[in-house]
């Protein structure tokens, strides 16, 4: 039945074959025409014409412009036009076609595959190839070229069991090929998620710092869901002048993620290690996030904890605020939140200012700490109206835990959840240095600023005991306030600290700048530029420490 010359093609309507769309759909999911066809197909012909004493026998598919002989028996199986086939156009009939003598049939008898000029059939009948849901896939067809012959209702309904049988195979290759195809795709979803993670973990640090007062408890669970992980990320630096912690979570699951993760972290860290205040890392990093490629974006929270007064500093980019707790009930810091890293450029961060009088715990994490199934009430985990309230219960139960025990109690209603990675930090700190002393006193943004500074300096340095010092700071302090004045504007505060142990006093100006003091030698003549080398002569050292947009000049005198 191959064809060798072209025939106009019979009139087969799209109302007659239903929804051609869907047919071929379901073509396609059942054969695959590039594999070799089931062996099984060769023994169905074969049974098909004993069955019906017809000499030939064949499994056609019919796709959008041909007809497909997948097995043949009695003559060579091929490929023909669609518009050729007389099962294309039994496929109209929507069940068994069969006629006796096909020369006198009206349907047939100027067909070419029956007038000769493709062929002379006389016998033929076609049982349609239905799935299902009744899409035809072709048509199982036994023929006799040089009789006439009649089937019986028996043949008929043999034939019709045999098409089923075919369609039956098929339906065994197809899902042969879905377990196949899942499996792979499974085996590539792996890989992916073990390149991802080992590129997070290969991106976050192994062992965090720890400071003098502070100690660390990192906690990192991966997201099982889909087939990568996420971008969270934490870190712990410590400075000279505070110990810094660090919590972010970059959007998204999967390998993008986890490498903006690595930049930004990379950067952040960076960043505080030059010395700036929190809310001026936040800014540094969203304009450097403004030239990478991509749209993802990140949350980040900052805090900066100077361990010998307890002071707190803590900014965020659209990060959960981190929470105080042990002694006392969890209680959230403030925060002045701006938005997410990478969303808006030359976004101007703030940042808040706490004390920890005592000995403390923090928490830092990300969302998916309090994000999981059952948060609200559901299922085994803890029936809670929200998130966060678990969260708050968990910590007040093992607030006498040590920190690690506590972060794997705070990760247990997430560990299986499957839902989004999660990471969190607990912080021991052992409370501000015995006999650290300090002040602080915003000045006026004037000359009245020197003054202020000098009366302020010598109160305090009496209520503390340390009035011998009091010259050489005086001298000090004026001569810092009096270069912020000239050089940068106006100061903005001055602060003393007085660490006992080391019997150190630290007297350090803020100012809007961020240009470093230069000392430089004038001549006895000249009226100015003595300052820094004043302060150079008098301190034990001096150091500039930048904030944000600008800085604070600090000095050292050592108290006799």
């Amino acid at each position: 039945m191959n064809a060798a010359v072209p025939a106009p093609p019979p009139a087969v309507t799209p109302d007659v074959l239903g929804d051609e769309t869907a047919r071929l759909a379901a073509l396609r999911e059942y054969v695959d025409v590039s594999a070799p066809p089931p062996a099984e197909l060769q023994a169905v012909v074969r049974l098909a014409t004993r069955l019906t004493g017809l000499p030939n026998a064949v499994v056609n598919i019919i796709d959008e412009k041909h007809q497909r002989q997948l097995a043949a028996e009695g003559f060579d199986r091929g490929t023909s036009a669609r518009g050729d086939s007389m099962c294309y156009y039994a496929l109209g009939s929507a069940g068994l076609v069969h006629t006796p003598d096909a020369r006198q049939d009206v349907r047939w008898k100027a067909h070419p595959w029956v007038d000769g000029r493709l062929g002379n059939v006389r016998s033929y009948a076609a049982a349609p190839l239905l799935t299902p849901d009744q899409q035809a896939l072709g048509t199982l067809c036994v023929f006799d070229d040089a009789r006439p012959r009649h089937l019986t209702p028996t043949q008929q309904a043999d034939l019709t069991d045999l098409a089923t049988l075919v369609v039956s195979l098929f339906d065994r290759e197809r899902r042969a090929r879905l377990v196949t195809r899942h499996a792979e795709e499974l085996r590539r979803a792996r890989a992916a998620a073990e390149t991802a993670r080992a590129l997070q973990e290969s991106l976050l640090p192994h062992r965090l710092p720890a400071g003098e007062r502070v100690r660390v408890v990192s906690r990192y669970l991966p997201g099982t869901d889909g087939a990568e992980v996420g971008g969270d990320f934490f870190d712990a630096i410590g400075t000279d002048t505070a110990f810094v912690l660090v919590m972010g979570d970059v959007q998204g699951h999967n390998s993008a993620a986890a490498a903006l993760m690595g930049q930004v972290r990379t950067a952040v860290r960076a960043y505080v290690t030059e010395g700036h205040e929190p809310s001026a890392v936040l800014e540094r990093t969203n304009r450097l996030m403004q030239s990478f490629d991509g749209d993802l974006f990140a949350t980040c929270c900052l805090l900066a904890l100077d361990e010998r007064t307890g002071d707190v500093t803590v900014a965020s980019a659209g990060h959960p605020a981190p929470l105080v707790f042990a002694p006392g009930p969890p209680q959230a810091l403030t925060v002045d939140p701006g938005p997410p890293l990478g969303v808006q450029a030359e976004t101007v961060y703030g940042q808040t200012r706490h004390r920890l009088s005592g000995p403390s715990r923090l928490l830092l994490h990300t969302d998916g700490v309090v994000e999981w199934p059952g948060a609200g009430g559901t299922g085994p985990r803890p029936a809670c109206a929200t998130g966060e309230e678990a969260l708050h219960a968990a910590l007040a139960a093992g607030a006498q835990e040590d920190a690690g025990t506590l972060a794997d109690r705070l990760l247990a209603p997430v560990r299986g959840s499957g839902h989004d990675d999660a990471a969190l930090l607990v912080v021991d700190y052992d409370g501000p240095a015995p006999g650290t002393r300090e002040n602080r006193l915003p000045l006026p943004s004037d000359t009245r600023a020197v003054s202020t500074a000098r009366d302020w300096l010598r109160s305090t340095l009496a209520g503390w005991g340390l009035t011998a010092t009091a010259d050489e700071a005086e001298l000090v302090v004026s001569e810092l306030v009096t270069n912020a004045v000239l050089h940068t504007g106006a100061p903005t505060a001055v602060t003393l600290r007085y660490e006992v142990a080391d019997r150190l006093l630290c007297v350090g100006v803020e100012d809007g700048s961020t240009q470093h003091p230069q000392p430089r030698t004038s001549d006895e003549e000249a009226t100015g530029g003595r300052g820094m080398h004043i302060v150079q002569l008098i301190a034990q050292r001096w150091w500039v420490a930048p904030r944000g947009e600008g800085k604070t000049v600090w000095a050292d005198l050592l108290v006799e």
